[in-house]
């Protein structure tokens, strides 16, 4: 791949800043990165690194409101994130509105304190904590992480508290304290300014200069030097959590960030279990079956780092089981190195992660974010084009001494997870010469028009369509099928999504492992999905080895064998999956609320995965019936995006599917997918409530039947959520989440379907404000057909937003991939991508108020929370409604 290209300056204030020009899309990033984490917190104060993340997104002296609002209004994306080490903020916006973002970054880093008031910070603090249940407390396994933190990083190490903070802390952080530590760490000497994308380095400097050069420039932490935790002898303990399956976690200690040792510890773990030819998935999770999932890797950070092992245990096995076979995989690379072909695969996985980040121009990976990066740790931006070379250089015997190295006594700390059943001052600014009261005009947008998508098809009925785009060496395929869940049989619910699984099984050529074995050499995965209604083969791999892997992915369609001993295996997952899958509200509700919509047991109501009994019952036979009957080219689209023209891939198609001729069985009785979707309506709004004993969080879904996908109004409706609760900014968000502070995020989507869709609402409240959310969300969905309708300024927000995010969604191969998938599914037309701002342009005030007035029924609304029944019960009764208690449906 060739160099990125970058300008580096500093600022008299000591801001870095550092360009690189991308223009390829009317897109670019602004990415600021803070040099402060949770290890410069002190004990007593800890989460307000993270907690300040939040508060960052408030409003300024200049811009008071939300930092969301005029981003959102024009299709930008934005987030920010805390690590133990750093900060980072960014936006990718049209790059018309490049002096906007700027304008923004920029009074935050001077101006925050002065808009930042105690309501604002209440609610903030709120907020956090939601996040911390919702991630944790109310996650399977997330105590254990909390807990397992404090035990590798002894105190007083900086790296003993949790990012997110103690609950304590939070409860008695003060106003002021949040005051001080804005002046001690966001200033300009403390930031790194990254811009990437469209762009004229004549005007960016200009820009620049004018919104941060007179920023003060504070003091900036300076580079720490490693640090290991001190031991405090080994550490074993017994949690026990709300989980159906144990895990079991063991640590050693590591190597901190850039260590002469970090990239042979990096090509170890993934050695072990990167991937299902991995060591240790080929023999605890593939031979012997005794684990869910296993996964070790090497953590590295600023001052330290950890080598962590953690193994979900099947049912029938134990912890000891796992721990003993993971380490006779340790002892292995201890005795004898990895193989060439180990240290090629891994390689290959390297360069081809390397290649999907550098596709991004901004996000949390992407080009602008990786020169931060390497700029606050490395102190060098360029490392960015050079460092992926110390990997690339590892040699075998060089694994072969880190294994011994790093893993030559036992764990550090041992965890093991059990099954709750199993326990019977910074200087005042001066006033700026800029304006800074005057928000911004866009400069005159640079015109975008979407990829043109070019179609052909073989005599064998299998349709081919390309979206060509040159640039970055990567190709992103899939073959779409016109089947799915709801085609199972009656009975036999997971019987699609189980067929999709087992082809990557074993072929007449390959076995499992091989086939494993051949995608990840070439640094890739297949992935395999079952939706509802279409199902996909899809990989996204570098240009040189698209071939290679669509050859792969036709041995699986054409020649399949579906062998018995590897379906028992598959079996036997996907059972502990769905037992996994009880831990977690969230999954739970999103099963559940598909059976009170659709009814259970009825093609859209069903659970895509199956229940435990269905997968005792499916047979080989069945899988080879359903693959008979909606396995053929006549059903098969395969789309392609990226470096590659619609000759190259119809030649290719032709050479891998030209063959392929299998002919459609008729369906039998009970197996004919629907021609239309008959979903249940209610007489009167009902709130169902499903008992999670002890859950931290309530998982709240209310929705309504909706519209067919070409429905007149789709495009009405896709505004609608938009403006409700499809953004940040959205009235759903801002109430329960930027008032409230009843939820980290609180939101609305439509799921959409050939004939049918579900317009939903919800999210994750803690569990004492559970009646109070239920309340606030009938609320917001009565007052926008009723008392307080659509305005047209938040109208117009959605509109501008959805039309100028567009070009965003085009940025990798992977992302345009996207856009193929429903084109297939829904038999749009070819120039749907371009006319689809014509589209958006011509949907009306009164369509949106005319389409959430005749499709939002507050009378009629189907309303689930999973949640604590033995505290939620009570309240939720007072709201009015009738409360129907149900139990699951596993």
């Amino acid at each position: 791949m060739e160099r990125i290209l970058f300008q580096k300056t500093t600022l008299s204030n000591g801001l870095d800043v550092i360009l690189h020009q991308d223009k390829s899309l009317p897109v670019v990033s602004v990415n600021v990165w803070y040099h402060v984490g949770s290890k410069e917190e002190q004990p007593g104060k800890t989460g307000f690194a993270h907690l300040f993340e939040h508060l960052m997104f408030e409003g300024t002296k200049h811009h008071n409101s939300s930092h969301f609002g005029p981003l959102q209004e024009i299709g930008a994306s934005l987030n920010g994130s805390t690590t133990t080490d750093r900060t980072n903020y960014w936006e990718n916006v049209p790059s018309n509105y490049l002096e906007l973002a700027l304008w923004l970054e920029s009074d935050r880093m001077g101006f925050l304190l002065e808009a930042l008031d105690q309501k604002r910070f209440d609610v903030q603090r709120d907020v956090v904590k939601n996040e911390r249940r919702q991630s944790y407390e109310n996650r399977p396994y997330g105590i254990a992480s909390l807990e397992l933190q404090e035990s590798i990083y002894a105190s007083p190490h900086p790296y003993h508290w949790p990012v997110i903070g103690y609950m304590d802390d939070l409860d008695a952080a003060t106003l002021e304290d949040c005051h001080a530590f804005y002046r001690q760490y966001y200033g300009p000497a403390n930031a790194s300014l990254s811009i990437a994308g469209d762009f004229e380095f004549d005007d960016v400097n200009r820009l620049v200069e004018k919104y941060f050069a007179d920023l003060q420039g504070g003091h900036a932490v300076q580079k720490s030097q490693p640090l290991q935790a001190p031991k405090a002898g080994r550490i074993e303990r017994t949690l026990y959590d709300n989980v159906n399956l144990a895990r079991c976690y063991l640590v050693w200690p590591g190597v901190p960030r850039f260590h002469p040792d970090e990239a042979a510890l990096d090509v170890l773990c993934d050695i072990m279990s990167d991937g299902r030819s991995s060591r240790m998935n080929q023999k605890l999770a593939y031979e012997k079956q005794i684990v869910q999932g296993v996964n070790i890797r090497s953590g590295t950070a600023e001052l330290a780092g950890d080598i962590q092992l953690d193994a979900t245990i099947a049912d029938g096995h134990t912890t000891d089981e796992a721990i003993s076979e993971a380490m006779a995989v340790i002892e292995g690379l201890q005795k004898q190195p990895p193989t060439e072909q180990e240290i090629a695969r891994t390689k290959n996985r390297i360069e081809w992660g390397h290649v999907r980040q550098l596709a991004n121009v901004g996000g949390f990976g992407g080009i602008a974010n990786q020169l931060n990066t390497f700029n606050i740790f490395g102190g060098d931006p360029d490392l960015l084009n050079t460092d992926i070379e110390r990997y690339l250089a590892v040699e075998p015997e060089d694994i072969q001494r880190v294994a011994n190295t790093y893993f030559n006594d036992d764990a550090h700390v041992k965890f093991v997870v059990m099954p709750e059943a199993a326990l019977s001052s910074q200087p005042k600014v001066s006033a700026p010469p800029v304006d800074r009261t005057i928000q911004p005009a866009a400069t005159e947008p640079r015109p975008f028009t979407p990829p043109t998508l070019q179609s052909g098809q073989l005599s064998n009925g299998l349709k081919v369509v390309v979206a060509e785009k040159r640039g970055v060496p990567a190709v992103s395929f899939a073959v779409l099928l016109a089947t799915g869940g709801s085609a199972d049989p009656e009975g036999l619910p997971g019987l699609a999504n189980t067929t999709g699984d087992m082809l990557q099984e074993g072929t007449e050529t390959r076995t499992s492992n091989q086939i494993s074995e051949e995608f990840e050499f070439i640094g890739t995965r297949l992935g395999i999905h079952a939706g509802r209604e279409q199902t996909s083969l899809s990989v996204s791999t570098l240009t040189r080895e698209w071939p290679k892997a669509l050859s792969l992915v036709g041995d699986l369609l054409l020649h399949p064998v579906f062998p018995e001993e590897e379906l028992n295996r598959v079996r036997n997952e996907t059972i502990n999956d769905l037992r996994r899958l009880q831990d977690d509200a969230t999954s739970v509700a999103g099963r559940e609320f598909a059976v009170l919509m659709y009814g259970a047991n009825t093609p859209y109501g069903h659970s895509v995965y199956g229940t435990e009994e269905s997968m005792r019952e499916i047979s080989r036979d069945d899988l080879l019936g359903y693959f008979q009957r909606h396995f053929n080219p006549g059903a098969a689209t395969l789309s392609v995006s990226g470096d590659v023209s619609l000759g190259e891939a119809m030649k290719l198609a032709e050479e891998v599917f030209g063959s392929w001729n299998v002919t459609s069985q008729p369906a039998a009785a009970g197996q004919k997918e629907p021609d239309t979707v008959t979903g249940i309506t209610l007489d009167k709004t009902t709130i169902y409530l499903l008992d999670k004993p002890r859950a931290a969080q309530s998982v709240i879904r209310a929705g309504i039947l909706g519209l067919s996908r070409d429905d007149p109004d789709y495009f009405a409706l896709m505004v609608f959520d938009h403006l409700f609760g499809g953004q940040f900014t959205a009235r759903l968000n801002m109430n329960l989440r930027q008032d409230k502070g009843y939820s980290y995020g609180y939101r609305s989507w439509i799921e959409w379907h050939k004939t049918s869709s579900v317009l939903m609402v919800g999210g994750s409240v803690q569990t004492e404000v559970t009646a109070p959310a239920v309340v606030e969300t009938l609320k917001e969905i009565a007052e926008v057909i009723g008392s307080r309708p659509v305005e047209e300024c938040e109208f117009q927000a959605a509109k501008d937003a959805l039309l100028q995010s567009y070009p965003l969604s085009f940025e990798t191969p992977w992302q345009t991939l996207g856009h193929l998938g429903p084109i297939v599914q829904f038999g749009l037309p070819h120039d749907y991508l371009a006319t689809f701002s014509d589209n958006i342009g011509k949907v009306t005030l009164q369509d949106v108020q005319r389409v959430a007035n005749e499709r939002l029924n507050k009378d009629r609304l189907t309303m689930l929370v999973v949640g604590d029944r033995s505290v939620i019960e009570t309240e939720l009764k007072a709201i009015g409604p009738e409360i129907i208690v149900i139990t699951d449906n596993a």
